[in-house]
């Protein structure tokens, strides 16, 4: 996928370094490499430590059973000490959670490795024995040990070169002739010299694994925010469904059985006309942050906003056998909620209220839009529109519910009937009211009069408010 023109790179994943010294240009990533670093040798370097350990083992077998004549009890002394050592370091490579201790370790144990095999091997005479064990010690020191590259030139150089100067004061003795004096500084230098080709390999590597680990991490730290972000202007239910699905499947729509719940406030124009778009935001944001948390109590789903108006569907897009109950719960809570909000900013001569309309039944939901370019999260139905239209009429302090969704409810004390008209139905509907204020003079709804009011009739005042059964 090409990165669509116009966006930024994130700075993370173009980090200056200046690989040809091995280093990298910002100290703080220099700082922050070598922090890494350290936590990524220490599987290295303990496989390193038990295997040294393993490698002097043998040694001490092999001293036990004869090597070195006299020097033998002051080499199996020290080469079980080098074996302590050596466990020590695998101990430290294991339990060290920052690893500060290791790279210390691992440069000892090398340094004293080599330097023991270069001593012990001395005595025998024989520069082919210095030069292997030498070589060896080498070996883990410049590639298993995974130390830098100064690190592993000052634990592996003195011994090495140790080794490269023993054949030259055999042959001024006369122990050694010109070719073996060759091929007894050739050995010890040739693995010196390519041990470090290696190790700085290998540094090279290890600094592209950790640009390549920060690039990693801020593609993921991104996407996590991209996420955060897009849920922001979304429901998190729907953002969900998209993480999950991908976006290919959320654009296929599916049939839900749901009740969708429309609130819209009422008084909302007058009180902006008097007050100004500053307060109108602060308004608005107080109200959506109660529809939010109403909606997320009850598994609800924000649909959208609209203004002073808001669209939630319960039952989608996870799916609820009891979404006829819980959408009339959730507009109740919602009223209380909302009428906490509307208390705290009216005032005597821009009164606010809320009403509210909810209708059950199959909707189709999904992304609908073009897949390559913007697309919507919609919900397409009768019941929709006709909680909508609902809303649209309802006044202060009322829930209207249409006649199927109230079919399925067990009737509450004070619901009444009215047969009303809605704009864009052709036929007159029946709705179920429920009254939660004192009969008192509503509020006019914001909406045009293209729609028909609920007949006004007379009711008989109450002393209290409805009780809303739960």
């Amino acid at each position: 996928m090409s990165r669509p023109e116009g966006w930024s790179v994130s700075p993370e994943l173009a980090i200056p370094a200046t690989l040809g010294r091995l280093r990298f240009a910002d100290p703080e990533v220099e700082q922050d490499y070598r922090t890494w670093r350290d936590q990524h040798m220490r599987a290295f370097a303990q496989f390193a430590m038990y295997a040294a350990t393993g490698a002097a083992g043998c040694a001490w077998i092999a001293v036990a059973f004869g090597a070195l004549g006299d020097l033998r009890l002051l080499a199996l002394a020290l080469i079980s000490v080098q074996i302590a050592v050596q466990l020590r370091g695998a101990s430290v490579a294991r339990a060290d959670p920052t690893a500060r201790q290791l790279r210390f370790y691992c440069a000892l144990v090398n340094l004293t490795g080599g330097t023991l095999a270069l001593f012990i091997t001395l005595p025998l005479h024989d520069y082919a024995v210095t030069a292997a064990c030498v070589t060896m010690a080498a070996y883990f020191g410049l590639t298993m040990f995974r130390l830098s590259p100064l690190a592993a030139l000052g634990a592996v150089g003195p011994y090495t070169l140790g080794a490269a100067i023993v054949p030259v004061v055999w042959y001024t003795t006369g122990d050694l002739d010109g070719g073996q004096l060759a091929i007894g500084i050739f050995l010890p230098v040739t693995a010196l010299l390519t041990g470090m080709m290696v190790n700085l390999a290998l540094e090279w590597v290890t600094r592209q694994t950790y640009v390549d680990h920060l690039t990693i991490e801020s593609q993921q730290d991104a996407l996590f925010e991209e996420r955060t972000n897009l849920a922001r202007f979304m429901s998190p239910e729907i953002a969900e469904t998209v993480h999950r699905s991908g976006v290919p499947a959320s654009t296929h729509c599916e049939i839900y059985s749901l009740t969708a719940v429309s609130i819209d406030l009422r008084g909302f124009t007058r009180f902006t006309q008097r007050h100004g778009a500053e307060r109108m935001v602060e308004v608005l944001q107080d109200y959506y942050t109660a529809v939010i948390e109403a909606a997320e109590e009850y598994g609800a789903t924000v649909k959208d906003f609209a203004g002073d108006g808001a669209l939630v569907l319960v039952g989608a897009p996870f799916p609820r056998a009891d979404h006829t109950r819980a959408g009339l719960r959730l507009a109740r809570d919602m009223l209380i909620r909302v009428r906490e909000v509307t208390a705290r900013w009216e005032t005597a001569d821009t009164p606010l209220g809320a009403g509210i309309g909810i209708a059950s039944g199959e909707c189709a939901v999904g992304a609908l839009g073009l897949p390559s370019s913007q697309l919507e999260y919609a919900a397409v139905g009768t019941a929709v529109n006709l909680s909508s239209r609902l809303c649209d009429i309802a006044k202060d302090g009322q829930i209207l519910m249409a006649a199927g969704t109230a079919r399925a409810l067990e009737e509450a004390p004070g619901w009444r009937r009215e047969i009303v008209t809605l704009s864009g139905v052709p036929e007159s509907v029946e709705v179920t009211i429920e009254d939660t204020l004192h009969p008192h003079e509503m509020i006019p709804a914001d909406r045009p009069a293209s729609s028909t009011s609920i007949p006004s009739q007379s009711r008989p005042d109450r002393e209290a408010p409805v009780a809303l059964p739960e």
